[in-house]
């Protein structure tokens, strides 16, 4: 028998699992979580294509951007799937937290400028077959270093809103609020 509204009306069932909702995507988090993903693909593609000569030892160093790359991928995918299926807000409160967030971020802008640099010294001093690659491989690092850094400080300043808020409730500036 379906639930039924104080006016005699059927309520719609909305206790559904999954939602499918693409809200998230027009607000700058998510447009920002669209261009890392387009742009550690790119990034991912382009290492992964790059051949170095064995005895270069450019190996490890393209090695190290390309797992960056791919990992970053694969992390923003899984957000953006959280985000656009409805399962972000009945995560856990801790998960959801802007600082892990910032830290998370925090991690990927330091992977992106070191496997970056790496590779961009091993595209210069010619120990890779193709160094055109290598070259894109670190531009579209370089970019997405720049946009994981806007997104860690949007976290951090979302983390700070909730602190200051946090302090507000308490009534003294002196009193910690509950917060990480």
């Amino acid at each position: 028998m379906a639930p039924y509204e104080e006016d005699g009306g059927e309520r719609p069932n909305d206790d559904r699992l999954i939602k499918i909702n693409f809200e998230w995507v027009k607000v700058v988090l998510g447009q920002i979580a669209i261009a890392e993903l387009v742009l550690t693909f790119l990034c991912g593609c382009c290492s992964s294509s790059v051949s170095w000569y064995i005895s270069s030892g450019c190996g490890g160093k393209i090695g190290f951007l390309d797992f960056v790359a791919w990992t970053a991928f694969l992390n923003i995918l899984i957000d953006l799937i959280i985000h656009t299926l409805g399962l972000w807000e009945r995560l856990l409160w801790i998960f959801r937290h802007p600082a892990v967030h910032f830290v998370l971020c925090c991690l990927a802008v330091l992977g992106f400028l070191i496997g970056s640099s790496l590779v961009a010294s091993c595209s210069k001093d010619n120990g890779v077959y193709n160094p055109g690659a290598g070259v894109a491989a670190s531009i579209f690092g370089y970019i997405c270093l720049v946009l994981f850094g806007v997104e860690a400080y949007l976290h951090f300043m979302k983390y700070r809103n909730m602190e200051s808020e946090g302090r507000r409730q308490t009534g003294s500036e002196d009193a910690k609020a509950d917060v990480i």
